[in-house]
C-alpha cells in the first residue's frame, strides 16, 4: 500500500490600495496578497497549515508580512 501526499502553496490577491510603501518611500499601489500551504492527500487538500498575508509593491517590488489588522487597516 502507498499513500500520495505532498504540500502545495496557493496564492490569492485580496485587494489593491494606494498607499506608501515601507521600502522606496513612493505611494504607489500596494498588493495584499494570501498564501496558504495546505497538505494534500491523493490530491485532495486536507489541512491548511501555514497563513501568511503580505503586502507587495507595485513600484519596487518590496514585499513584506502583514497581520490581519493591518490587513484590515489597508482595506478601509
Amino acid at each position: 500500500m502507498f499513500f500520495l501526499f505532498g504540500l502545495t502553496t496557493r496564492e490569492n490577491l485580496r485587494f489593491t490600495r494606494s498607499a506608501t510603501c515601507r521600502y522606496c518611500s513612493m505611494h504607489a499601489p500596494q498588493q495584499v496578497i494570501e498564501r496558504k500551504t495546505k497538505l494534500s492527500v491523493f490530491f485532495i487538500p486536507l489541512l491548511t497549515l501555514k497563513k501568511t498575508r503580505l503586502q507587495v509593491c507595485t513600484h519596487c517590488g518590496g514585499t513584506s508580512r502583514i497581520s490581519g489588522s493591518e490587513e484590515r487597516a489597508l482595506a478601509r
